[in-house]
């Protein structure tokens, strides 16, 4: 029976009242698979990012056992690869059509977002009142002297330099959260709203069809 089933042809698709596709059936479903593909565009977003995050998170968690353990890098780096393992499951949902994944998406880059920007803040507020001194201290005593021994003079001039570096950097990563995430919140938090108004206005025979694969 198993082999013979291999030469079945398969049924056509069938209209809401169980009889053939008419020429406004299938008017019907083109202007839904157009609607269809726009929310679904959502599902590729959610595939970069969950690339992007989890190729960020993995390096930024073996980072943080080298030159010194930093608690703020293992958890920045936690966060961000089970950040992208939730993008990466909610990109399957999004297919099937499921308006409540992309609401916890749009959660889920809230706050990854705000983790970036406490985690930069937290940095910049080290920076400032010195905390790091001693590690950058160590570093451009290093550095003077592959210049050349400039000693001591050039310390407060490399120290200097050092903190702007940093925080470009931080600001940069805050900055990221802010923005990056901010923005990518909102977008999940529209397309949202517009699977909804889909489902809602779509005829039910035609989600049907869109579940099951025939679309």
């Amino acid at each position: 029976m198993a082999l013979f089933s291999l030469f079945q042809k398969e049924k056509p698709p069938v209209g809401p009242e169980g009889g053939p596709l008419t020429a406004e059936h299938h008017a019907l479903i083109g202007e839904a698979r157009l609607r269809a593909n726009a929310v679904l565009r959502a599902a590729r977003v959610a595939h970069r990012q969950m690339i992007g995050l989890v190729l960020m998170g993995v390096p930024t968690i073996m980072l943080a056992f080298f030159g010194g353990f930093s608690l703020t890098g293992l958890v920045m780096g936690l966060w961000m690869t089970v950040a992208g393992v939730l993008e990466g499951m909610g990109e399957a949902r999004i297919r099937r059509l499921n308006p409540q994944v992309l609401k916890t998406l749009c959660i889920n880059q809230r706050a990854l977002g705000a983790m970036f920007m406490l985690i930069s803040a937290w940095w910049m507020l080290q920076v400032k009142l010195g905390w790091d001194d001693k590690q950058l201290g160590q570093t451009t005593a290093g550095i003077s002297q592959l210049v050349g021994g400039a000693g001591t003079a050039s310390s407060p001039m490399l120290n200097s330099t050092f903190h702007l570096v940093a925080y470009a950097a931080y600001g940069s990563v805050f900055l990221g959260g802010l923005l990056e995430c901010g923005l990518t919140a909102l977008y999940y938090r529209f397309r949202a709203k517009q699977l909804e108004k889909y489902l809602t206005e779509t005829p039910d025979w035609i989600v049907a069809m869109h579940h099951s694969g025939a679309l």
